[in-house]
């Protein structure tokens, strides 16, 4: 179900101490992380949209766990490929996007970015893979560790 336009202002005034309809102009960024695989047209549309009425930086994150899932150099120069890639195609739509590939554990350093650019909010990218629940796992560790919003936005099922 669509949300209605009270309960998205709510929710962006919540987020970002303001309505979508004033033009005051706000600092901070909304930290998006990407899995590379279920960012949906829908949902990367979602937060250029949300960042545009909201006047605020948007940046793109993936996080490899070296030590769940350990890379080479060469696997990590094609995630980081793919990362920019995102990157460029999401710049058509909005200038000021930035992409950062993190090494660790995800939810130490997502939170730790969020801490360190100020996040006003931290939204993940959520598909219909079978790792969905293990990506809401992750969710739900980092809601705990950082202070602003953090939502998921969910690809609509074909």
């Amino acid at each position: 179900m669509k949300p209605s336009s009270t309960t998205l202002e709510s929710f962006m005034r919540s987020c970002f101490g303001r309505t979508p309809a004033t033009n005051q102009s706000t600092s901070g960024t909304l930290l998006y992380v990407t899995d590379l695989e279920g960012d949906s047209d829908e949902a990367l549309a979602s937060v250029c949209e949300m960042a545009d009425r909201n006047c605020v930086d948007l940046e793109l994150v993936h996080v490899v766990d070296v030590q769940r899932a350990p890379s080479s150099p060469d696997a990590q120069m094609g995630i980081l490929y793919r990362l920019e890639t995102l990157a460029r195609r999401l710049r058509n739509i909005r200038r000021n996007v930035a992409s950062l590939l993190l090494f660790g554990t995800p939810e130490d350093v997502i939170s730790k970015r969020a801490w360190d650019i100020k996040a006003k909010l931290v939204a993940f990218g959520i598909n219909g893979a079978s790792s969905r629940d293990i990506q809401r796992k992750l969710v739900r560790r980092v809601r705990r560790r950082v202070s602003c919003p953090v939502v998921i936005i969910a690809a609509r099922a074909a």
